[in-house]
């Protein structure tokens, strides 16, 4: 379609054909408004027309809470990853959004809690979604070189909101099959480690003579490195090793939002209660149980984890 403007601040669309690498970047998107003298006005049909771009109609329920997300945050851009339900483990469908964040250059990981409680606010009914929250410049400098995680995710098939006049280049095929195969590799590589690891803690518990103390090691061990094998394999720059279970969890879910809230107790809590409250061995023991989740948890968690990935690969790249 040839240019169209209608007089002076009027629609004008444009159809720029397909983009290749070598073209310009900056094409604008085939249709917006040429602000002229009337900027305001512009800037007030860009948040209208800057709406849902694109979004299926099973999660048309999500509009009006991705609305509000866009006149509180005003966001660059928003992508939204869906992740299935794991019906053989009782796990609802959950919902990925990543939130790109413009002007939050310098204060965005002072100011994420705040960002985050206002995101808790808006989502307080809807417990099946967890946000990954980018500034504008950072992200599109990792897009740039071609970091896996954004090469990934950040693409125009997941793309539902966009405030950019800048339209979204993916990038090549090439490029994100390896990263399907980095992601693959390395999970696949973990699996078999966190496998053996998890087996050799089963061997060390079956004895009912261990010191709950040292079963609590085991224990909290065996999750720490459930949950840093998936977020190792997504690499968010983020430590693995040194958070507490329950900060390892939500990291985890950040990624595969099937793992949030699948272990009910708060192994956190087991070391500060006072020895002095018990007076025996079995006394101790009852206390560990009550506190820690056991074995046929983890091993139920780990199964979760495994087919969660498998369900992100489909989603991300589709089926072989």
């Amino acid at each position: 379609m040839n240019n169209v403007v209608n007089g002076s601040g009027g629609l004008r669309i444009e159809n720029n054909g397909p983009v290749t690498k070598n073209e310009n970047q900056k094409t604008t998107n085939h249709i917006y408004l040429h602000p002229g003298e009337r900027s305001g006005e512009f800037e007030r049909w860009m948040r209208e027309i800057g709406g849902l771009l694109q979004i299926d109609r099973e999660y048309s329920a999500l509009k009006p809470l991705l609305d509000l997300i866009v006149a509180v945050l005003e966001p660059d851009r928003i992508f939204l990853i869906p992740h299935p339900a794991i019906e053989k483990c009782d796990v609802k469908a959950c919902m990925e959004i990543i939130l790109i964040l413009d002007g939050w250059e310098y204060d965005l990981n002072r100011n994420e809690p705040i960002v985050r409680s206002i995101l808790e606010l808006v989502c307080l009914r809807q417990s099946i979604i967890v946000f990954n929250l980018f500034a504008k410049k950072e992200w599109e400098k990792k897009l740039e070189k071609e970091y896996y995680y954004y090469m990934a995710h950040c693409r125009s098939k997941f793309l539902v909101f966009s405030g950019n006049p800048y339209r979204l280049i993916d990038s090549e095929d090439s490029s994100i099959e390896n990263s399907k195969e980095i992601f693959s590799g390395k999970f696949n590589n973990q699996i078999t480690k966190t496998e053996r690891f998890l087996e050799k803690c089963k061997t060390l518990l079956s004895d009912d003579e261990v010191i709950p103390d040292l079963a609590y090691a085991l224990i909290s061990s065996c999750l720490k490195q459930i949950y840093s094998l998936v977020i190792s394999t997504f690499s968010l720059d983020i430590p693995v090793l040194s958070g507490t279970c329950k900060e390892l969890e939500e990291m985890a879910a950040r990624v595969l939002p099937q793992l949030r809230g699948q272990i009910k107790k708060n192994i956190d809590n087991y070391p500060t209660l006072d020895v002095l409250d018990f007076e025996n061995f079995e006394d101790d023991k009852l206390r560990m149980k009550s506190r820690i989740p056991d074995m046929v948890e983890l091993e139920r968690l780990l199964d979760i984890a495994k087919i969660a990935f498998e369900q992100k690969m489909v989603v991300l790249f589709g089926r072989e």
